[in-house]
């Protein structure tokens, strides 16, 4: 079975597609392939602005979808995990890292330590200057090594479109 997360921007581009309800069918129906949500992405979720109609009914959606994916598959945060997080970013700056850690970085470096620390297979990920960067890739490599954890595999939101899609 594939343990996996999304990154907090996978429900945004997700809800957007034309044949969004069949691709969550699928994800949801695929007893070999489980989603588990974590804190910080829902927290993120929650904290898109309210300010107009639309927005405030979006984030709504986005909690929805984000919880129907999920389920009852959720991922206790801890202190271990916040502290991975910060290695990889003191890493990450170290080798040129630009992005500073109140940024979305945080975040993003929480969920690959999650996945890192909770031995998932797959980080799904839309971000390719963040999360998926170069710089952030090497820090997470070089951190789990040394921490003796296995990396998660990253991949493309592309490729999570081609894997449901494929099933139809």
């Amino acid at each position: 079975m594939l343990r996996v997360i999304f990154d907090t921007n996978i429900y945004g581009f997700l809800i957007k597609e034309p044949d969004a309800g069949v691709i969550e069918r699928k994800i949801r129906e695929d007893k070999e392939f489980k989603v588990y949500g974590y804190q910080p992405i829902r927290k993120e979720i929650a904290a898109i602005p309210k300010v107009t109609k639309l927005s405030k009914k979006t984030r709504i959606l986005l909690l929805e979808l984000y919880d129907r994916i999920t389920g009852d598959h959720f991922l206790k945060d801890s202190i271990k995990i916040t502290h991975l997080a910060k290695q990889y970013y003191d890493h990450y700056r170290s080798i040129g890292g630009i992005y500073g850690w109140d940024t979305s970085i945080r975040v993003d470096f929480m969920i690959v330590a999650c996945a890192s620390f909770y031995g998932l297979d797959i980080v799904y990920s839309a971000d390719s200057k963040t999360l998926l960067g170069k710089e952030s890739l090497k820090a997470y490599k070089h951190i789990n090594l040394k921490e003796n954890l296995r990396s998660p595999d990253f991949l493309k939101y592309d490729d999570l479109l081609n894997k449901f899609r494929s099933l139809m």
